[in-house]
C-alpha cells in the first residue's frame, strides 16, 4: 500500500531516472565515436575554428543509435556531442555541425508542418533577406541547491528557459551560473523552386547560430 501512495511520483521518478541514463549512454557513445575519428574530427577543427563538421555517413556506420538520436532530437544530441569532444584534453569549447544528411531529410518549404518540430530536416532554398550579427544565449547552467546538480537547459527560443525540475525532485528556484553566447543571425528563406514573386510563394523565418 505505501509503494502506491504516490504513483505519480513514482512514474516521474523513473522518467527522468530512464532519460538520465539514456544520456550517460549518448555520451558514451558519442566519446566512442570522438576517440574513432579523433584525426577528421581535429583537422576539421584546425580547418574550421570553433566549428567541428560531423559527416553524418561516418556516423551511421559507427552507431545507429547516435544517427537515430540525431535526426529525431537534434538539438539534445548535438549538444551531447560537443560535450564529449570538450571534455577531451585537446579541446576546449566547439560547435558541432552536420554535413552529408540523407536525403530522405529533405523537406520543402512548403511542405513543413509541425510533425517536424524538433526533427532534423534538411531545407533548399533563396535567401531573400539577411539581419545583422548579434550575440544570443544558446546554452544556459543552472545549480540545483537541494542536491548541488549542474543542469544545462539549450536556449532555442525567444523566451528565457530555465530548469522545471531536477533529477532530485526539487522544482523552481534554481540559481544561474553560467551562459553561453554565440553569433547569431535572422534569414529569410525562399524555397528554391518558387522563383515567381507571388502571395504563393513560401518562406521561411531562419536563425542561424555561427
Amino acid at each position: 500500500m505505501e509503494e502506491n501512495k504516490f504513483p505519480e511520483e513514482e512514474s516521474i521518478s523513473k522518467e527522468i531516472n530512464e532519460k538520465k541514463t539514456k544520456q550517460e549512454d549518448l555520451l558514451i557513445e558519442a566519446k566512442n565515436f570522438f576517440e574513432a575519428h579523433k584525426k577528421e574530427l581535429l583537422e576539421s577543427r584546425r580547418k574550421g575554428g570553433k566549428v567541428i563538421f560531423l559527416d553524418f555517413e561516418s556516423l551511421i556506420s559507427f552507431s545507429k543509435i547516435l544517427s537515430d538520436e540525431i535526426l529525431e532530437n537534434p538539438e539534445e544530441t548535438l549538444r551531447t556531442f560537443e560535450q564529449a569532444i570538450e571534455q577531451s584534453p585537446l579541446i576546449d569549447t566547439v560547435r558541432v555541425r552536420l554535413e552529408n544528411l540523407p536525403k530522405s531529410q529533405i523537406v520543402k518549404i512548403r511542405d513543413i508542418r509541425s510533425k517536424h518540430l524538433n526533427e532534423m530536416v534538411v531545407i533548399e532554398g533563396i535567401i531573400r533577406q539577411a539581419s545583422d550579427v548579434r550575440p544570443q544565449v544558446v546554452n544556459a547552467k543552472f545549480e540545483c541547491p537541494s542536491c548541488g546538480t549542474i543542469i544545462a537547459v539549450l536556449q532555442i527560443e525567444k523566451k528565457f528557459r530555465e530548469p522545471s525540475r531536477c533529477s532530485c525532485g526539487r522544482k523552481g528556484g534554481f540559481r544561474l551560473i553560467s551562459k553561453e553566447m554565440v553569433d547569431t543571425a535572422r534569414f529569410i528563406v525562399q524555397d528554391l523552386h518558387e522563383f515567381a514573386e507571388s502571395s504563393n510563394t513560401k518562406r521561411l523565418n531562419c536563425f542561424v547560430n555561427g
